[in-house]
C-alpha cells in the first residue's frame, strides 16, 4: 500500500498559538466540502492552512478526520492566467497529463474515489477560476475536500466561509504584569520572531507594555508584527512603537525567501489594492477619513459624491469586506465598518495622493461636528443615554483625520 500523497511546503518557523482556530477548522472541514479561510492581507490564512493540513495527514496523523489519500497543496499566488489553475492542481497532484484528453476529465478520472484534501492557496486574482473547478469537483468527487485561502470566498453552493480572526491582543496598560502579557498569541509571535533576529532580546517587566503596543497598533495582524519584530535589530521596541504612525515605512524588512507580497506590508496591500474595481478603490480611500468605525449613514453623506453615488455606497461597502479590506461587526443593533489601522494608514496615503484629502477631512468634521452639536441638545433630554452611548461610539471620529 502506497503512502498518502503528502507535498506540504515545509515549514521553516514555528506556529504560534491559534489552537482554537485550528479546532474550528477541522471541525468545519468534517461538516463541509469546502473551507474557505478569508482575512486581510497578512492575517495568516496560509499559515493556518498549512497547520491544518499538517495535522490531518492520515500518514503521520490518523485521526476520524484524516484523509487516506493524503494531502495535495497547491500555490495559484505565482500564477497570473486563470486558464492554469487546473495544470497547477494537476501538477501539484503528480498526474501525467494525456494528450487529445481534456485536462478536467484526466484530473476527474484521478481524483472520484479520492480520499483527498486540496488546499487551494491564495486564490483570490483567479476567484472564478478556482470557483469553476472546485465545483467540478466537488460535483464529481464525494470524498474530496478542498481547504481555499483567499482574500474573498469563492461563493459557490455548499462553501463555509471562515474569516480568519487577528491574533490574540493584551491590553495595553504599565501595571500588566509580564505574566499576563506574555500570554497572548500575538506578544508570544512578537518575541519569538524577535529573539530570531536579535537572540539578546527579552520580555521584561520594562519593556512588556510597548510590546503590547505595538501588537495593538497592528491590530494582531501576524504579517505586520512579524516585520516590528525584525526591526529590533537597530530600534528598542520602545522606538518601535514611537514610528508605527507611519507603519508602510516602518514595516520593510521581510524575509528574502518571502513570496514578494509578503516582503513589506505595503506589498501586501498593494496586492488586495490592485485587484479593487475604480470605484471600489475610491470608497477605499476616502474611509481613511474614520477613526474608530463607522456607520452606513456616516459613510453615505461623507463619502457619496458623483463618483461614488449614494445608492452603491452599500454595494461598494459589501465588496470591500468581502474582499477583506474592511471589517464588520454589530453595535447596539448597527452595522459598523472598521479598516484595521495598518490598512487605514494605507487608505490615508492613497486619499492624500487623490488630492481629496482636504475635501473629505472637511466633510468628515462637518458630520461629527453636527453630530455633537445634535447631541448636546439631545443628553439632558429622555433620550440622554442613547446619546452617550453614541458619542462613546463615535469618540474617535470626534478627533478629525490628519
Amino acid at each position: 500500500m502506497s503512502a498518502p500523497h503528502n507535498n506540504l511546503p515545509v515549514q521553516l518557523t514555528s506556529f504560534i498559538g491559534r489552537e482554537r482556530e485550528i479546532a474550528e477548522v477541522k471541525r468545519l472541514l468534517a461538516e463541509s466540502l469546502l473551507v474557505t479561510l478569508t482575512g486581510a492581507g497578512g492575517c495568516g490564512k496560509t499559515a493556518l492552512a498549512l497547520h491544518v493540513a499538517s495535522d490531518l495527514t492520515g500518514f503521520e496523523n490518523p485521526s476520524s478526520l484524516a484523509f487516506a489519500d493524503g494531502v495535495c497543496w497547491v500555490e495559484l499566488a505565482p500564477l497570473a492566467d486563470a486558464a492554469l489553475v487546473p495544470h497547477a492542481v494537476v501538477k501539484s497532484l503528480g498526474i501525467v497529463e494525456q494528450p487529445n484528453r481534456p485536462l478536467t476529465d484526466t484530473l476527474l478520472d484521478y481524483l472520484r474515489e479520492k480520499e483527498l484534501l486540496i488546499v487551494l492557496d491564495n486564490c483570490e486574482h483567479l476567484i472564478d477560476a478556482c470557483a469553476q473547478l472546485a465545483t467540478l469537483l466537488l460535483q464529481h468527487c464525494p470524498d474530496l475536500r478542498i481547504l481555499a485561502t483567499s482574500r474573498e470566498a469563492l461563493n459557490i453552493d455548499g462553501e463555509i466561509v471562515w474569516i480568519v480572526p487577528s491574533l490574540q491582543l493584551p491590553t495595553c496598560n504599565p501595571q500588566l504584569p509580564i505574566s499576563n502579557v506574555q500570554q497572548y498569541d500575538a506578544v508570544r509571535l512578537f518575541v519569538e520572531r524577535a529573539s530570531a533576529v536579535s537572540s539578546s532580546f527579552k520580555l521584561t517587566e520594562q519593556n512588556a507594555n510597548s510590546v503590547a503596543q505595538i501588537c495593538q497598533r497592528l491590530d494582531g495582524i501576524p504579517l505586520a508584527i512579524e516585520l516590528a519584530a525584525a526591526r529590533v535589530k537597530v530600534l528598542s521596541v520602545e522606538q518601535i512603537a514611537i514610528r508605527l504612525d507611519d507603519s508602510l515605512r516602518l514595516l520593510t524588512e521581510g524575509k528574502r525567501g518571502a513570496p514578494p507580497r509578503h516582503q513589506t506590508l505595503r506589498a501586501t496591500l498593494d496586492w488586495s489594492h490592485d485587484q479593487l474595481a475604480k470605484p471600489e478603490q475610491v470608497l477605499f480611500r476616502r474611509l481613511a477619513v474614520f477613526a474608530g468605525g463607522l456607520g452606513l449613514d456616516a459613510a453615505d453623506a461623507i463619502c457619496a459624491d458623483d463618483v461614488v453615488v449614494v445608492d452603491e455606497v452599500l454595494t461598494l461597502l459589501t465588496r470591500l469586506v468581502d474582499k477583506s479590506l474592511v471589517v464588520t461587526q454589530e453595535h447596539d443593533g448597527e452595522a459598523r465598518f472598521r479598516l484595521l489601522e495598518p490598512i487605514r494608514q494605507y487608505a490615508g496615503e492613497k486619499l492624500l495622493g487623490s488630492g481629496e484629502v482636504e475635501l473629505f477631512s472637511q466633510r468628515h468634521l462637518d458630520f461629527y461636528a453636527q453630530l455633537a452639536e445634535q447631541a448636546e441638545s439631545e443628553l439632558g433630554g429622555p433620550k440622554r443615554m442613547l446619546w452617550f452611548n453614541r458619542l462613546e461610539t463615535e469618540s474617535a471620529n470626534l478627533i478629525p483625520f490628519s
